[in-house]
């Protein structure tokens, strides 16, 4: 028979970016030859061989981090949010952000038999850090967002008036009530399950998540129920609704595999730096009849912003902080107060390579990003 060493446990939310390491053996009498393993669809196909005490030792992370990626953490999501119709307010986004899988562990022995165990395994295209773990659960709901200081049930995010926004978060399909308990008002949705986004604006001030649910100026203390009735394992969200105002607006994927947002102080600057293509040789004709020796090839143009975030509380900083670890960041072009879709964003890259996230003698935390733009398009031969 198939023995773990430790029980692999089917209802456990599994992070695709950690390690995910099984140890096993057999205890038949009959010597184990290997071992195959592999999913249904066979995008996951391996034979390990056991060690010298009959051991096999798998780590499910290079393949999973690999086939969850299916998006490559590009946010395509189109939007079309209608105003009293809930369901246009909810998309679900579970490709590249959740996959589960049928995984069968098959042993062959020596005498030309085989013997298998199957079981379903489900992972999040998230990431944890040691002293910061949590063990979730596929019948959890979660918020896809960082959690407020000393708590597994607590978050905040910061919502800009005139700006594209939505709310990351996990279900395994059971309907969601999102209670704003600081005017008493609810409202119901129907949810596809696992990865799906709550959107509260597209930029529109006409055409928003408040019709159906009104937010309050500043803090609004939101509860995420599984169902209608709330239970031990609702969620809180402090949503801080701030006025509109000037500034450079990001969004980046974040650790848990949803996407933050935050706008940036009107205080930015922009660098450009240009480069030579180089030059080839012109000098074929007479010199009262020519313009050079030399015509170069043209020039390569890049453009670098600056932004700075200033006097961040513990939990802003919490969100700001998640830009240095992202894979993808996203830079707003397109038009406060309008309607925007996916195509008003352009990947950016981060060029800070270290800032200070919390100072013992500062309270408040000040962050100063470098961010490369796209390669400028130019004149060249």
């Amino acid at each position: 028979m198939i023995q773990f060493l430790q029980p692999l446990d089917t209802q456990k939310l599994r992070m695709a970016f950690n390690n995910d390491i099984i140890l096993f053996y057999s205890n038949s009498a009959i010597p184990a030859l290997s071992c195959r393993i592999y999913d249904t669809l066979q995008k996951i196909n391996v034979t390990l061989y056991p060690n010298p005490q009959g051991q096999f030792y798998f780590n499910f992370k290079p393949y999973v981090s690999a086939l969850i990626n299916t998006r490559n953490f590009n946010d395509t999501l189109q939007t079309n949010i209608m105003g009293y119709e809930p369901d246009s307010f909810i998309y679900n986004f579970s490709q590249g952000t959740f996959t589960q899988r049928n995984i069968t562990f098959e042993v062959y022995y020596e005498n030309n038999t085989t013997e298998n165990v199957s079981f379903v395994l489900s992972w999040l295209a998230g990431v944890q850090q040691p002293g910061s773990f949590h063990n979730f659960r596929i019948s959890d709901m979660l918020i896809l967002s960082p959690f407020v200081k000393d708590s597994a049930n607590k978050y905040y995010l910061k919502y800009w008036k005139g700006y594209p926004f939505d709310i990351p978060f996990y279900s395994n399909g059971i309907n969601l009530k999102v209670k704003n308990e600081t005017n008493l008002l609810s409202m119901d949705f129907n949810t596809l399950g696992y990865g799906e986004r709550l959107v509260v604006s597209d930029g529109r001030t006409n055409v928003t998540l408040e019709d159906i649910l009104p937010l309050s100026d500043g803090h609004n203390n939101l509860v995420f129920m599984k169902g209608s009735h709330s239970t031990i394992n609702d969620k809180y969200l402090i949503l801080e609704k701030s006025a509109h105002t000037q500034g450079v607006y990001l969004k980046w994927l974040n650790a848990m595999g949803g996407y933050n947002y935050w706008l940036f102080e009107n205080t930015y600057s922009i660098d450009r730096s240009t480069k030579q293509l180089g030059e080839i040789n012109t000098d074929f004709n007479n010199i009262d009849s020519t313009f050079g020796r030399t015509a170069t090839l043209g020039k390569e143009s890049q453009d670098t912003i600056k932004v700075v975030a200033e006097l961040l509380n513990e939990d802003e900083r919490a969100i700001v902080q998640g830009i240095l670890d992202s894979p993808k960041i996203y830079l707003f072009t397109g038009r406060p107060y309008a309607q925007n879709d996916y195509n008003d964003w352009v990947e950016v890259t981060l060029k800070t390579g270290n800032a200070r996230i919390k100072n013992a003698r500062q309270p408040l935390t000040n962050f100063t990003f470098d961010l490369e733009l796209p390669q400028r398009y130019t004149q060249t031969l």
